[in-house]
Order: structure tokens, then sequence, then C-alpha cells
């Protein structure tokens, strides 16, 4: 049995709907009273789960839900089988419960399509982006080609690097279910903030070669360290 599944079952119910609830806080940067604010709850419902351990109260899948709907991150399979939810017949997605499983908990929420998270990057460096308007994060329907993808994310252009090619505005959708390879068009963060779009000519020990001219000229070196984030950019949606 490998450590994960050691762990999983060293969890009480409890554990892993806090760690599920966890994981939207740190990613969605909310606090509990938002996230109960965000999910039609009174706060005390989930500040009494948070913040006290020897509380027993574990709430139901009805309740996990208006979470997911509030949040927009699904209650994951971990979850589901913590709370003794039979997923085996209902063919549950390891993303969220079955349409079944939801009804035999009162829930007759319509079907949520497929989205993938939409981030805010910025050509400028961080310290500047506060000038540059919202950085409210949200959620977008994701491209078949990118469905059931849990690495897949959402973004604007964020520049007119590539001049009347692709124009800043543009929507693109990224992923990080494989490691970049020279050819693919990659959208990077450097640790500054800073985002940009660029062909990926090679990678080497110096760092990553881009450019953002074909046929490839002037390349620029980003180095390792320099870099904060990476994804492959997989659908251009529209241009602006």
């Amino acid at each position: 049995m490998d450590a994960a599944l050691t762990q999983m079952k060293k969890q009480t119910p409890k554990q892993v709907v806090i760690e599920w609830i966890d994981h939207i806080l740190d990613r969605k940067r909310w606090n509990g009273t938002e996230l109960a604010r965000k999910s039609g709850l009174a706060p005390s419902t989930l500040l009494r789960l948070l913040n006290n351990p020897e509380h027993q109260f574990v709430p139901t899948l009805k309740t996990l839900q208006k979470i997911a709907d509030g949040s927009g991150i699904p209650i994951t399979k971990k979850v589901m089988d913590a709370l003794g939810v039979d997923s085996k017949e209902e063919n549950v997605v390891e993303l969220g419960p079955s349409e079944s499983a939801l009804r035999r908990a009162g829930y007759r929420g319509a079907a949520r399509p497929a989205s993938v998270e939409f981030r805010h990057v910025s050509a400028l460096p961080a310290s500047l982006q506060a000038a540059a308007g919202s950085k409210r994060d949200g959620y977008v329907p994701a491209p078949p080609q990118l469905e059931g993808d849990e690495t897949a994310f959402a973004f604007n252009m964020p520049d007119d690097s590539f001049g009347e090619w692709l124009r800043a505005g543009a929507l693109m959708f990224g992923t990080k279910r494989r490691d970049p390879i020279a050819g693919d068009m990659v959208v990077v963060t450097s640790k500054d903030g800073k985002t940009r779009v660029r062909l990926l000519t090679g990678i080497d020990e110096n760092g990553l070669r881009l450019t953002k001219e074909m046929p490839s000229k002037n390349e620029e070196t980003m180095k390792f360290d320099d870099i904060q984030d990476i994804g492959i950019v997989a659908v251009i949606v529209r241009t602006v």
C-alpha cells in the first residue's frame, strides 16, 4: 500500500473535508467567512469546523455541495468516499459526485458544465499591477480539448507582443499536463509577477530559449531560477 493510501486511511471524514475546504481557501485566496458568504451559509457553519478540532460536526453532502457551487470547485471523490457515499455503481469521476448521489442527498441543482479556472495575468511586474484593474479570478467553460484536464486554466493574452497575429485580450487556454518542448507556445510568469506568451524554441542548461517572432529570430533566454510558473498554450478561442 503506498503512502498516499496509508495517509487517507488515517484521516477521519472531518479531516478529509477540512483538507478540501483548505484547498478551496488557498486556491481562491478567501477566508472562511468569505467562502461561507459565497456559499449561502452562516459563517459559523465553516468556522466551527475549521477552528475547533474537538468539535464533532461534519457537514452534510448538501452543505458541501453549496460550498462547491459557491467556490466553483467540485467535491472530490476522496470527500465522497470519506462521507461513505457509495460511488461504485454511480460512476463517480475523480472531480466530483454523480448526479444520482446528489439526488439521494436532496440536491436538485442542474449539472455544472465542465469549466476551468480563469487567471488574471499581466505584462506588468507585480509592483505595478495594482493599477491595472481587478485581479479577481473566476471560471469559464472548458473547450472540448481540455475537458477532464485538472491542470487546465484560462487567461487573456497580456500584451501585443505578437502584433497583429495575436492581439492583447485574446482568450487563451493553457495546460500543465506535460512538460513543454521546443515548438510549443508557452505562457511564462517570472518571479516578478510579469507574464508573457512566447514560442519555445529550445531548452538547455541556461534556461528556456523564447521568441515572439515567426520564423524564429531575436531569441531571448529566461533562466530557470527566474521562472515562477509555466504552462503550454493549448487553445486560442478568439482575438480582439
